[in-house]
Order: structure tokens, then C-alpha cells, then sequence
């Protein structure tokens, strides 16, 4: 059998295929176990699979309670999916195989705030990028995006930071490049890579934490993101840890990405160093605050400033209570904390994860590991890519 005469008429292969990207290697036993499908099928299912090149065997034998089982994988760079991420006025384009892999990366950098703009410089260098690729990917294509994104995912509903409202994402790059487009809140798909391929391919059930310009959570549940009903759950950063606290831009007060977020550690370390009486040796006397970012304050609190410790200290201490309320609400696995700020400084973790403890009820806070991410760049992308592929993936896919 070709790979173009591959069939599927009661969903089996994909099926298998499906499990295989989201839980990995795999014993024929286990994909029994996990599909519902019989011995005789999952056999005849995979043969097909392994003949159309999707799927092959490995030398590694898997552990059972009987005899070793060889175990079943993705063949790597059968099928090539393409996301790209929005962060910080950059994209990042990414291709990838189904196993995580990646095939290529590019940024392409946008110089607006304007989002019919933001789009246009995306969907303007797809082609290009394509033909770069040494195969065509699946036309589809999944964004990475900040902000509130619809349950149907393809509109932003909110981003409160950009000012956007109610931007179709989707038909904006679909106009352009003709492919069926999903959006995903960008922190979400950077936590579905940390599930599926980074620090929380371990767990079923965990939680990642995204804290840069702002902050969002993304829930995973047998290491499918999810959602909510309206598309916003997770969305941690706009929950009120202090009532009268700072004004958040959403309209309220006191959320916790108006307390913790980069925003808010480079407000709060301006603040605290103009109102602080420095001596002469002091490498903040004579600096233009305006140009201060996170990652300054975060490598001053890593190499001991006092005021930037203090400032890392307090906004830290904010997420490890809404930390402890999540671990209390949802009881996960781990905790998976990335972004700027996480992965800039060490403190910020460590503080975080021990307010965490303090806070929550212990039965439950003691078994709970909390990690950092793993994926830096392409997370995201990669994230995208994953989540529009979940949403379109089809046996006509893999002809």
C-alpha cells in the first residue's frame, strides 16, 4: 500500500495516530488499552501505517509485566506543521514534525501596534519560508497570540495591553495565505509544548504558567489544553489578589498581572529606586529608567541588588498565591512556570513556589512539583502548530 492509498473508514489509524503524538512511544498493549480498539485491528492498523511511512518500530524494548513489547513511534519528519508566536512586537515562524522536531525557524519583526498590520507582516513572509522547506507542511496554519481568544479560536476577543478588541486573527491570515487558520492564547500554546514535548511531557494533568508582558495559565487535562466554554480558562492573570490594588488595564484593580507582570516589576523598581537614596557607585544613579526592562531588573535581583531582590520578592509572592489557589482548585500534577520573568530569574521561581506552599492546603501542595519550561524561542510556535493540528487533524492530512 502507497501512502496515497492509505484509508480509514472507522477512524482506527487516526485513531493510533492521534495517541501517538499526544502521549508518544508506545506498546501495542498500551495503544489497545488507550484507543478501545481490538488486538486484530490496532495489528492490521499499524502494518498500514508502517507501510504508508507514518509509523515504525523501535529497537527499544518497553518494560511489561510480561514479555518486552516493542514499542511504536512517529516516524520523524514524516509531516511537517507550521505555527508562528507573537511576543513582544516579534514573531516567531516555526515548522515542525509531528514529533516536536524543529524543522525551521525564522523572526520576522513587526513595527506597529496596529493589528491588521501585525497580521499582514506574518502572513507576508509564509510563502517565502515555504519554500524554504525541503516538503510542503499541512496548509493550516496555528497563531500564537496575546490576549482573550474565542471558544471557536479564531478571534481575540480582548488584549487589553495592545488595545485590540475583537480581531479576527484568523480571517485576517487565512485572506492572505488561503489556509485554514487556528488562534490560541500564545502562553496556552507554549504550555502545550512544555506538556507534550518539554518540562511536563511526564505528566497527564498539570498547569503552565506564562509571565512576561502579561500573564496567562493554560490547563491540561490528560495533556489536552482546556479551554472553558467561552475559550478563557486559565486566564490567571486578570483574578484580583489585591481589591484596591494598582489599576489593571482590563478596567479592574488589583489583578495579578497589574501586580506581577513585567509591566509592573519595572514600575515598581523605578518607583522604589527614585524615592531611594543611592550612592555614587550605584549603576542605577545615572540611568535612564525609561529604558529599564524586566530582564534588567530580573539580572540585578540574580546578582543580589537589594532593591531588585525586593521588587522580585513582592511580585513573585503574588503568583505564588494564585499558584496555591490553583493547585487547591484543580489539584495537578506540576506546575510548569515560563516567560520572561521565570526563566530571567531563578529567585522569581524559587519565591514563588515556596509562597505556593505556604499557602496552599499541604496534603496537597507537598506532592505537586513545580518546574520551569523548558522551550525558550519556538515554544510557542511549536504550541500553535500542535493545537491547530488537534483541531484539523484528518486521515486526508497524511495522503
Amino acid at each position: 500500500m502507497s501512502q496515497n492509498e492509505l484509508r480509514d473508514q472507522k477512524g482506527s489509524k487516526l485513531n493510533i495516530l492521534q495517541a501517538l503524538r499526544i502521549k508518544g512511544s508506545m506498546s501495542r498493549i498500551e495503544l489497545t488499552r488507550l484507543t478501545g480498539l481490538s488486538r486484530a485491528t490496532i495489528s492490521i492498523s499499524i502494518a498500514e501505517l508502517i507501510d504508508c511511512g507514518l509509523v515504525y518500530e523501535t529497537d527499544n524494548r518497553l518494560s511489561t509485566k510480561g514479555r518486552p513489547a516493542t514499542a511504536l513511534e512517529l516516524v520523524p519528519n514524516s509531516r511537517i506543521i507550521l505555527g508562528a508566536d507573537l511576543d513582544n512586537k516579534t514573531w516567531t515562524l516555526g515548522a515542525f514534525d509531528l514529533l516536536g522536531n524543529t524543522v525551521k525557524t525564522m523572526k520576522i519583526p513587526v513595527h506597529t501596534f496596529e493589528p491588521e498590520a501585525t497580521f499582514k507582516a506574518l502572513a507576508g513572509e509564509i510563502a517565502s519560508f515555504v519554500q524554504q522547506l525541503d516538503k510542503a507542511p499541512v496548509p493550516m496554519l496555528g497563531l500564537g497570540v496575546p490576549g482573550l481568544v474565542d471558544v471557536h479560536h479564531r478571534c481575540i476577543r480582548s488584549a487589553a495591553d495592545l488595545d485590540w478588541h475583537q480581531v479576527d486573527a484568523a480571517a485576517l491570515l487565512e485572506q492572505h495565505i488561503g489556509w485554514p487558520t487556528v488562534v490560541v492564547n500564545r502562553h496556552r500554546a507554549r504550555g502545550l509544548t512544555e506538556c507534550r514535548y518539554g518540562a511536563g511531557q511526564q505528566f497527564n494533568n498539570m498547569i503552565y504558567i506564562g509571565v512576561g508582558m502579561g500573564i496567562a495559565a493554560g490547563l491540561y487535562i490528560d495533556r489536552q489544553l482546556l479551554s472553558g466554554s467561552l475559550g478563557g480558562a486559565g486566564e490567571i492573570g486578570h483574578t484580583t489578589i489585591e481589591p484596591s490594588g494598582p489599576l489593571c488595564p482590563c478596567g479592574n484593580h488589583g489583578c495579578l498581572q497589574a501586580l506581577a507582570a513585567g509591566p509592573a516589576i519595572e514600575q515598581e523598581f523605578r518607583k522604589l529606586v527614585r524615592s531611594s537614596e543611592l550612592d555614587q557607585s550605584n549603576p542605577y544613579r545615572h540611568m535612564d529608567l525609561q529604558f529599564l526592562k524586566v530582564q534588567d531588573v530580573c539580572a540585578a535581583a540574580e546578582e543580589g541588588d537589594e532593591l531588585a531582590v525586593q521588587v522580585i520578592h513582592r511580585a513573585a509572592s503574588y503568583l505564588g498565591i494564585s499558584m496555591a489557589n490553583l493547585l487547591n482548585t484543580f489539584n495537578p500534577e506540576a506546575i510548569i512556570l515560563g516567560g520572561t520573568v521565570p526563566n530571567a530569574s531563578s529567585l522569581f521561581a524559587e519565591t514563588a513556589t515556596k509562597v505556593m506552599r505556604q499557602k496552599a492546603m499541604r496534603p496537597l501542595a507537598v506532592d505537586t512539583i513545580v518546574r520551569t519550561s523548558l522551550f525558550k524561542d519556538n515554544g510557542g510556535a511549536l504550541g500553535a502548530a500542535n493545537f491547530a493540528f488537534d483541531k484539523h487533524i484528518s486521515i486526508s492530512v497524511f495522503n
